[in-house]
């Protein structure tokens, strides 16, 4: 309905209305079908819903005049309106009505201001400003309500936001738009918060917390809002570089320690734990001792020694670094490595759960130097039974530090490794007839040099000194286990529930093959505080304390272990073990995770690196439209879909053919291109 002294809309009749936010005057030329056929102050016609007219009053424009005078004319009408419009103090204006209550429309507004009849550009002028005022009314149905004091206040600092906003918006994508295009710009001041958002949009996306934010600015600057876009930038600004893993920042992984945490451990690593500790100690640095471990390792936990006994008795011994001694429970690198949970290792580097000057110094089970161990001293005849075990306190030290490859060539002719080698060897054999399952999967050992260099070779987990090492190893974790038991001590055991065999045969000629399927039937090992069957170990009761450097579950162990053996108080209640036993549960599967994730986008970058178009995958599921393959080279699994015509099977090899590598956002397309010909 018409408020009463407002005329109809007619042709004549001039009208305001927005148009790309700015407010315009416009002469009606016409009136049809609810539409208003209107020429503009910038002499253009254009047609309106009745809806779009903001404002129209008592002023007629005669239709006669010619189109550049009606322009013209109009061009005068809007020139006077925003005089007035500046003229107008909108705060007085606000202040008159505060008090008032109740909702106002701008004719009324503009009659308790000016004389009756308010003139049509005063009445104008007022509208202008309410529609663009953001501060002081309210709208609501074209009505406008006085905002209190207190609401005004807080809409001017919202308002100083939003322009402060705007500000940093409109720099930073002018910023991001010269660096895009590899241009020298001076970065706004609020460059490291930029640099902040683009991190965060690079890891999480849409979830980061100014993610519309950097989108925006990326619009303006004319690239694409994509997380991608963002690490692009970052790595054209040198904040990181191409190779940067976006899975510890993901995963909030940090790569160095505090200041305090630095100086802690040089405090340790400079105190005289060793001397103070010595005189309670077994003595064994007359044992031939030395540690078997790859040629890349720098924090030594572990070492091995044999000697033999009168009456063809040999005393095996396995040593671990004491890390318990010198770091309490509760000490500030204590609680670093239970967050930590474990050292994490990677292709192009190594996070470790200790500072270097601990975890490669004063804990490290060096050659040539006195360490502080815990050593389980193992006696068996020649057929490898076991009469006695003891778990002490010692001091040693390691007189060789060997390789993998160095021990598997001194086995034949070094008499000490040799016997080490024959004894693991049985109790291997004896584990096999109790049940043990060993599914041997050899490992991908991918090493990036600091030159961005990507090395890959086959590491064999089958090799004589890895299985010597193993099952010493596996020899200790049991032997703590059963004296944790025995004394009825909570620790962090592990177990294994059931190792299913496979029941539905699948013929193939690749021993990989077969050892992927059983594998999958195999119960995932579970942590808990009380012991439980190691299923495919065949020990009823199983932990592990052999890389207290390494896993802080193993320190833990470590430590009521070391308790038990001076039979006071346990350390760790149960409940506090489960506690513990949940937490580490998710942490360990994302290290898991940042390891396979990161060393796939090696082997990735490897496959580009070297242009490998063709290679042979190994089927390990097929359905009718999709084959699930392992490429042995690399041990990735990849799906692909099945080619028409298609005859391999399950447990065959196929030929692919790389189709698309991007190792950033993790794909490998492949297509299968042909079996093997079958004979």
């Amino acid at each position: 309905m018409t408020r009463p002294g407002i005329r109809e809309i007619s042709p004549g009749t001039v009208v305001e209305f927005f148009e790309s936010k700015e407010i315009l005057c416009g002469v009606v030329l016409a009136v049809k079908d609810g539409r208003l056929h209107v020429l503009t102050e910038r002499n253009r016609e254009i047609n309106l819903t009745r809806s779009r007219a903001i404002h129209h009053g008592e002023t007629l424009l005669n239709l006669k005049l010619t189109r550049d005078e009606l322009a013209k004319k109009l061009a005068e009408i809007s020139a006077r309106r925003k005089q007035l419009q500046q003229d107008i103090d909108l705060e007085e204006i606000w202040s008159l009505f505060e008090g008032e209550g109740g909702e106002f429309d701008p004719i009324e507004i503009a009659e308790f201001l000016f004389n009756k009849p308010v003139p049509d550009d005063q009445s104008a002028a007022i509208r202008r400003l309410l529609l663009e005022d953001r501060l002081y009314f309210q709208e609501k149905d074209a009505r406008y309500s006085p905002r209190s004091s207190d609401s005004v206040e807080q809409r001017r600092t919202e308002i100083q936001k939003e322009a402060d906003r705007e500000t940093r918006l409109s720099e930073s994508a002018q910023w991001l738009e010269a660096v895009w295009g590899r241009k020298s710009v001076q970065p706004p001041p609020f460059r490291n918060e930029v640099v902040s958002d683009l991190k965060d949009y690079s890891v999480f996306g849409q979830e980061a917390k100014e993610a519309t934010f950097v989108k925006e600015a990326l619009k303006r600057a004319g690239i694409v809002p994509q997380p991608l876009s963002a690490f692009r930038l970052l790595v054209r600004i040198g904040v990181w570089n191409e190779n940067e893993n976006l899975l510890l920042h993901e995963h909030g992984i940090c790569r160095t320690f505090l200041p305090e945490v630095i100086e802690r451990a040089e405090q340790i690593s400079h105190s005289t734990v060793l001397e103070t500790a010595a005189s309670g100690r077994e003595d064994l640095t007359e044992l031939p001792t030395f540690t078997v471990d790859s040629e890349f390792t720098r924090d030594y936990d572990d070492a091995l020694s044999i000697r033999e006994l009168e009456g063809g008795i040999f005393e095996v011994g396995v040593h671990i670094a004491d890390v318990a001694e010198f770091i309490p429970k509760g000490d500030l690198l204590d609680r670093v490595a239970e967050q930590r949970v474990s050292s994490i290792y990677l292709p192009d580097e190594r996070i470790s759960m200790f500072p270097p000057s601990l975890s490669e110094g004063a804990l490290s089970l060096k050659a040539g130097v006195d360490r502080m161990a815990l050593s389980f001293l193992i006696k068996m005849d020649r057929d490898a039974n076991l009469l006695e075990s003891r778990i002490v306190p010692s001091i040693v030290r390691i007189q060789r530090q060997l390789t993998y490859e160095t021990v598997d060539s001194l086995i034949p002719g070094d008499a000490s490794i040799s016997i080490l080698f024959e004894l693991a060897m049985k109790r291997r054999q004896r584990r096999l007839e109790q049940g043990a399952i060993i599914l041997p999967l050899a490992e991908i050992h991918v090493y990036v040099n600091n030159a961005g260099m990507i090395q890959i070779s086959r590491y064999e987990k089958e090799t004589p000194g890895q299985i010597m090492v193993s099952e010493w190893m596996i020899e200790a974790n049991a032997a703590a286990a059963d004296y944790l038991s025995e004394k009825g001590v909570p620790a962090v055991f592990r177990g294994q529930a059931e190792c299913r065999p496979e029941t539905e045969c699948v013929p193939s000629e690749h021993e990989l093959f077969r050892v992927y399927r059983q594998r999958r039937l195999f119960s995932r090992a579970e942590l808990s505080s009380e012991p439980k069957v190691h299923c495919s170990l065949a020990i009823p009761r199983y932990t592990t304390v052999t890389s207290p450097i390494r896993r802080y579950s193993d320190l833990l162990v470590q430590r009521q272990l070391k308790q038990a053996i001076a039979g006071t108080a346990d350390l760790y209640s149960r409940e506090e073990l489960d506690q513990f036993i949940l937490r580490i549960g998710a942490a360990q599967a994302r290290i898991f995770t940042i390891q396979r994730k990161w060393t796939k986008f090696w082997i990735l970058k490897y496959i580009e690196q070297e242009d490998i178009e063709m290679m042979h995958a190994l089927v390990l599921d097929k359905n009718p439209r999709f084959a699930h393959l392992l490429i042995p080279d690399f041990l990735l699994e990849v799906n692909a879909p099945v080619p028409e015509n298609s005859e391999f099977k399950q447990g065959e090899l196929v030929r692919i053919n790389i189709e698309k590598v991007a190792p950033r956002d993790d794909v490998l397309k492949i297509q299968i291109i042909e079996s093997p010909h079958r004979s």
